[in-house]
């Protein structure tokens, strides 16, 4: 199984730790950040690590920080599935924080 991905442009591309690591130290993992109200805010980046399996990994994240979805976690494996996802929990912080 694939664990390690560094990004060309938008395309996760699989190499080894080595290859990884140097990508790594100059790298912007970060895919999108927005804030929603004063205290909330959703990130989404590039892990660059696989947590799910070969046949779907998982190396992209996103976290909430804040309001009623506050430390929710989502794994996507491509760049479009991060972005939406993203987008999805914005729109989940925003309906279900009073």
């Amino acid at each position: 199984m694939t664990l390690f991905y560094k990004l060309e442009g938008h395309t996760p591309v699989s190499v080894n730790f080595k290859e990884w690591a140097i990508w790594r130290t100059t790298a912007n993992t970060q895919v999108m950040v927005s804030v929603v109200y004063d205290c909330i805010s959703v990130s989404t980046v590039f892990l660059g690590i696989n947590i799910g399996t070969a046949e779907q990994p998982k190396i992209f994240e996103s976290l909430v920080a804040g309001g009623s979805c506050d430390r929710e976690k989502r794994f996507y494996s491509t760049w479009d599935e991060a972005v939406q996802g993203h987008y999805d929990l914005i729109i989940q912080s925003i309906a279900t924080t009073p």
